[in-house]
């Protein structure tokens, strides 16, 4: 499906300088006024480095510590910043000038999930090659989730809404200093250990920089694991323009209530998300968190991971 961003009208001199040098406006991060790209976004572009689908996406080199001592005689010191930093910059602040956003909070019991993956961790590794994380079950359980609930996997389009058909789910990953988004395309068609696999491949690979163009594009929903960090909270930036971003966060253990109003200790978690105000209510998003949810917690002893 066509982003809205492709049917932008362009300036002549831009259509020119894209021509000239066959460049696909699609890739370009616009800094103009409402995102709009402007010639000198294009010239940027055609100035950094290429990247062709076959061609390893570098991760942007290390910035210069803002920590260290500044120069003699000044009292800050400015830091240059690289192209994939201006780019993401660029998409921020597209986002939250274009995006009327809301967000969620939902808690979420994952006591089965954890005793589970406790229980299998040490044969998974042995028998596939790769740690099984908690990150799995949750993107299957968004997979599912949008299958049920598909104005969370579409995007804005002025007089429209874009349905994506297909499920694509982007994984936020810290490389070095600045973030990545690999995709899992067609992320509902894996299993558990499928998905584990993916994500250990892509992770790793963006880590290094080392991703294809085609594994950062397509991406039609958005995960960002802040509970890897610690955080219990957090209020995630959509990935313009998708219509929403899910962050899970740090597993805790904590007295709840259960049945007969008895406290026991579980493993709760929270999952936070945006969503764009204008493709959605509360209704539809509410509905979407709360299958993500209900997945979650029928976790067992019992659930399947092939």
């Amino acid at each position: 499906d066509e982003a809205p961003q492709a049917r932008r009208r362009y300036s002549p001199a831009v259509m020119r300088l894209a021509e000239e040098h066959n460049v696909d406006l699609n890739l370009v991060a616009g800094t103009g006024m409402s995102g709009r790209i402007t010639r000198k976004d294009v010239q940027a572009f055609i100035d950094s480095p290429k990247v062709s689908p076959d061609t390893p996406v570098e991760a942007p080199a290390s910035a210069p510590d803002p920590s260290r001592q500044a120069e003699v005689g000044t009292d800050e010191e400015r830091v240059p910043l690289s192209a994939v930093r201006r780019m993401i910059a660029a998409r921020m602040a597209e986002s939250v000038s274009q995006i009327p956003s809301a967000w969620s909070i939902t808690e979420v019991d994952v006591t089965g999930l954890v005793r589970l993956r406790e229980s299998i961790k040490e044969s998974f590794q042995q028998r596939e090659g790769v740690p099984i994380t908690y990150l799995p079950f949750i993107v299957k359980a968004v997979a599912e989730a949008l299958k049920e609930n598909p104005l969370l996997n579409s995007s804005w389009d002025g007089d429209a809404i874009l349905i994506k058909k297909r499920i694509n789910i982007g994984l936020a990953v810290a490389a070095r200093d600045g973030l990545v988004v690999p995709v899992i395309h067609d992320a509902d068609t894996l299993s558990i250990s499928g998905l584990a696999a993916r994500m250990d491949d892509l992770a790793g690979r963006a880590r290094q920089g080392k991703l294809t163009l085609q594994e950062v594009q397509g991406g039609t929903f958005t995960v960002n694991n802040t509970g890897a960090l610690g955080t219990t909270s957090s209020q995630p930036i959509i990935n313009f323009p998708q219509a929403a971003i899910m962050t899970t966060e740090a597993i805790t253990k904590r007295p709840v209530v259960v049945a007969e109003d008895a406290i026991a200790v579980r493993s709760m978690m929270n999952i936070c998300l945006t969503f764009d105000h204008r493709i959605m209510d509360g209704a539809e998003s509410s509905a979407f968190v709360l299958g993500v949810k209900r997945r979650l917690e029928a976790v067992g002893p019992d659930t399947g991971v092939y």
